[in-house]
């Protein structure tokens, strides 16, 4: 008998109908599903969600990955072609994981004159020539990233020339085998208002380093973890503190770096440190004779700044090791 009443006084819930929610919320919802769920399921729902799904507005900001399904890379292309129509214009936010074919940034180009930030990811494929033809049409972009994707000397040259409001710059890489000071040199010679800069994996050597420096006078940020070919002694380790607030080390630990470095036998997961590999790499592509390393004109041995307590490196605390960096005796 008690049992019954409980039953009896049990408050019923009251029925929710997802209609009733005003549109700005709707949109915000559907807008966290992502592209392909909107596309083949949300806006097939009912007509106002179908209608919600129309707006301009739903489409500023655009985020597709085709590593969900490497066999449907042309299906996920044609589905950010329809997400980039629909802005009509507004775009202002893209990013784009795993497609093959540049074509598509040709059309996001042609079609998005607003853009301000272009974040491309694993997209090896494309072509140095897709970035002087396209960057061209960015005027108003602040953010570009790049995550194991080419660009080219000529590719920042034309940022430099036609982005005229380019803050951010991440070119992050798997390591490379040999030097080159060709990105970080043109990167110098060519972006100087930059306020944050990435370049993880860059095989620039310190030359390459002073020009970024002599070049980029409003860095705040200067990202140089796993720049395998750098010497951060002397003189050059010093500007790079009292000039950026921010310095990432080359063997500081890799977190908050997407799309690249997760299981790449480089990195150990469980200590967040190089493994032997990178003295491989250090001992037998780095030759000071050859890139013009001089201890007296950078202002003393690596060992005296480095292991002074400066904030840069401490010897105590583990992050620089002799066996790494070389010795100057």
């Amino acid at each position: 008998m008690d049992q019954q009443k409980a039953i009896n006084l049990k408050v019923k819930r009251p029925q929710r109908n997802w209609l009733d929610l005003p549109s700005e919320i709707t949109a915000n919802i559907l807008h966290r599903i992502g592209v392909f769920d909107i596309f083949q399921n949300a806006q097939k729902v009912c007509t106002m969600w179908r209608e919600i799904c129309k707006d301009p507005a739903m489409w500023r900001v655009i985020y597709v990955d085709a590593s969900f399904d490497p066999n449907a890379n042309r299906a996920f292309e044609e589905m950010c072609k329809r997400a980039v129509d629909r802005s009509q214009g507004q775009l202002v936010d893209i990013t784009i994981v795993r497609f093959r074919n540049e074509e598509i940034l040709e059309y996001i180009a042609n079609r998005s004159r607003q853009l301000k930030r272009l974040t491309i990811a694993c997209c090896d494929d494309f072509s140095y020539r897709i970035w002087t033809k396209c960057l061209v049409k960015f005027p108003l972009l602040e953010e570009l990233s790049l995550y194991a994707t080419n660009i080219s000397a000529e590719g920042i040259e034309t940022a430099g020339r036609y982005c005229s409001k380019l803050k951010t710059l991440k070119v992050n890489q798997e390591n490379y085998r040999f030097w080159d000071d060709c990105i970080a040199t043109t990167i110098g010679e060519n972006l100087h208002e930059l306020r944050h800069l990435e370049l993880i994996g860059n095989p620039m050597m310190n030359e390459g380093l002073k020009m970024i420096l002599d070049g980029c006078r409003h860095l705040e940020l200067l990202d140089l973890r796993r720049c395998l070919f750098i010497r951060l002694g002397g003189v050059l380790g010093k500007r790079c503190l009292q000039e950026i607030k921010c310095v990432k080390l080359p063997n500081d630990f890799l977190e908050g770096c997407p799309f690249i470095y997760e299981k790449d036998g480089f990195y150990d997961e469980s200590d967040g440190h190089y493994d032997e590999c990178y003295d491989e790499y250090y001992d037998e592509y780095y030759d000071e004779s050859e890139v013009g390393y001089d201890e007296e004109s950078e202002g003393g041995s690596d060992e005296e700044f480095i292991y002074e307590k400066d904030g840069f490196y401490d010897k105590s605390d583990g992050y620089y090791d002799e066996s790494e960096g070389g010795s100057d005796e």
